[in-house]
Parts: C-alpha cells; sequence; structure tokens
C-alpha cells in the first residue's frame, strides 16, 4: 500500500512572487531533511497542503526558508542538478489567482538558463474548492525538458484590492529515472486549505 506525506505551506503572507521563482534553476540547499513529521500546519499563516507521493526529499534553502521546495528522488540534496522532478510551495498575495499565476509563471521562464518555454494551456480551476488558476507549460534548462504546472488558489477575502494566494510549482523532466508526468496532477489535486480561524 502507497501512503503520501502531507506537506503544508508555511509563510507570511506578503511573500513575493519572485522569492517563489528564485531558484527555479537549481541553487544547492542550504540543508536537506527528510518530510515525514517535520512540516506540520501551525499558525495562522498556513495557507494550503499537498499530498508528496513517496520517493521524494524536502529540500530547505535557508535563504528562502517560508518556500517549501521537495524534490524526487530522495538521494538528491543538489536541486535541479540532481533532481528529475520539483514541487514548490509558496503563500503570499496578488490580486487575483490569475495574475499570481501568470506572474509567477513569467518569472520562472525568465530565468537564466531556462530555454523555450511554451505554455500549452491554461484557465480558471476549482482547487481545494476554492477559487484557482492554473497554468501548464513546457520548458528546457540544461538539455533537459521539463513539463510543469502551476497552480494558484485563493485562500482567504480580498482586502485592499489583494487576495491571500498559495502557488504550487510542480515540473517533471523527461529523463528515465524521473516519477510519471501525472505526478504533477496528483500532487495539485490533492491541494487541501486549512480552515480559517
Amino acid at each position: 500500500m502507497r501512503t503520501h506525506r502531507r506537506v503544508a505551506v508555511i509563510g507570511g503572507m506578503v511573500c513575493s512572487v519572485m522569492l517563489f521563482t528564485g531558484t527555479a534553476t537549481g541553487a544547492e540547499a542550504a540543508s536537506s531533511s527528510s518530510l515525514a513529521g517535520e512540516s506540520q500546519p501551525t499558525g495562522p499563516s498556513v495557507a494550503i497542503s499537498v499530498a508528496i507521493p513517496p520517493g521524494w526529499h524536502q529540500l530547505v534553502d535557508q535563504r528562502h526558508p517560508q518556500m517549501l521546495q521537495m524534490v524526487y528522488p530522495e538521494t538528491c540534496t543538489q536541486g535541479l542538478q540532481c533532481a528529475t522532478a520539483l514541487a514548490r510551495l509558496l503563500s503570499g498575495q496578488a490580486a487575483s489567482a490569475q495574475t499570481a499565476a501568470s506572474t509567477a509563471k513569467q518569472s520562472i521562464t525568465s530565468l537564466p538558463g531556462i530555454q523555450g518555454a511554451s505554455l500549452t494551456s491554461e484557465g480558471p480551476a476549482r482547487i481545494a474548492g476554492h477559487t484557482g488558476y492554473q497554468l501548464r507549460f513546457v520548458y528546457s534548462h540544461a538539455e533537459t525538458k521539463y513539463q510543469a504546472a502551476l497552480a494558484t488558489v485563493e485562500t482567504g477575502p480580498a482586502a485592499a484590492g489583494m487576495v491571500p494566494i498559495s502557488l504550487i510549482f510542480v515540473s517533471v523532466s523527461d529523463r528515465p529515472e524521473a516519477p510519471p508526468v501525472s505526478v504533477v496532477d496528483q500532487i495539485i489535486g490533492s491541494a487541501q486549505v486549512a480552515q480559517q480561524k
């Protein structure tokens, strides 16, 4: 029987999209740890959680501790230098879920080393029963092709023209040892929004 680990986004609601995407090309993480039992929903800043399949490993970037980052396989400790798949989560604020998704996608695809980025689909989505937006795109990095999805979900009511947003980014490479591309939908589909207090 397969088990999943549920990981929660823990971070303030004022994080920028650039912070979310700033290390997408594979900067080394400052430290690493297993997901099991280490990401518990605590405090009012927890906005969303996702279930991560077996075989993934959390890499903690001490420069951006509010961004959760998981890579596959578990033995990888150097970001995209050895990862065949990546999942990142972050909470922040934006004018809308669509604005957050578009801005994050633009930030990711304009990073150094990202080539041939092409949008394959986009549109409104219900994510964990909330208003959301999803983008799917492909890109290349270091002679490896990736299929990616970026989903944003509104996790609270608007205030002063801004809405609390959580972002889920999942990317899977075309390397033979990578997990199946279906893991993208599996992770995004597992999203749960924390109960508002």
